[in-house]
């Protein structure tokens, strides 16, 4: 069976997070119900490029699927999709892949993005975090080179989570001004379950005067999510770039 890797965009304000559930809206179900229309099958899995949480959005998500027969032209299947999809997901384009191809297990480093917005927007809603009190951004990029490298990230996982390990490589970690707030961008191999929206809440602690930029490496050696600052609303964080070795990057 040919096997299509397919770029999403979406907004996750309606959605219980990317994976199919049984009783909660999720990405994956509209998704494969709009798969399964397209492809006329009776069954399609779409296996995404790892899960978002409730109420995260992405710009760029992957995800693998297995047609009984190959697919013509790829254009016209993203329109063709895009016409069978709610307005609040994308199908940015699709492309064929070897048969080993993995949208999760394939990736090699994924990156996050989280907005904050200081001015009051109805236009942003839901989709950034509004903070009307200023922050140290310079303060907040200073801490952050210290979350850079292969290391123990259990202190910004949720509490309870049971994963096989708790190290994480952090290629890069950065807080910028923008014209109406604040960005902060992240990439990693991968992450701990709220570890970015963990993260983001520390910083803004630190940005605040709350607590010194040297905090941010006393959590990391505690390894207690309790150290950490409170996590961060899920309406600023998007999923923005995921990094497969067979597609190139400006493609």
């Amino acid at each position: 069976m040919p096997r299509y890797f397919m770029e999403l965009a979406y907004d996750g304000t309606p959605y219980r997070g990317w994976q199919r559930q049984a009783a909660a809206p999720s990405v994956q179900e509209e998704v494969e119900r709009a798969l399964r229309t397209r492809l006329r099958q009776p069954k399609v899995n779409a296996v995404g490029c790892g899960r978002t949480d409730t109420g995260v959005h992405a710009s760029s998500y992957f995800l693998h699927f297995d047609a009984e027969k190959a697919i013509g032209e790829g254009a016209r299947f993203v329109q063709g999709i895009n016409s069978m999809l709610p307005p609040s997901i994308a199908a940015n384009r699709l492309l064929a892949v070897e048969d080993d191809a993995h949208a999760r297990f394939s990736a090699r480093e994924r990156e996050y993005t989280y907005l904050i917005h200081r001015h009051k927007d109805p236009f942003l809603h839901l989709r950034s975090h509004l903070m009307t009190i200023p922050l140290d951004v310079a303060a907040m990029h200073q801490a952050c080179q210290r979350l850079v490298g292969k290391q123990d990230f259990s202190c910004f996982q949720r509490t309870g989570s049971d994963n096989r390990t708790t190290i994480c490589d952090v290629r890069s970690a950065a807080w910028e001004e923008t014209a109406n707030g604040y960005r902060f961008t992240i990439s990693a191999d991968r992450y701990l379950r709220n570890m970015v929206r963990a993260i983001v809440g520390t910083s803004i602690r630190i940005g605040r005067g709350h607590w010194p930029v040297a905090y941010m490496a006393e959590v990391l050696a505690s390894g207690q999510r309790a150290m950490a600052g409170k996590s961060a609303p899920a309406c600023g964080l998007y999923l923005s770039r995921i990094t497969y070795p067979f597609i190139p990057r400006e493609a």
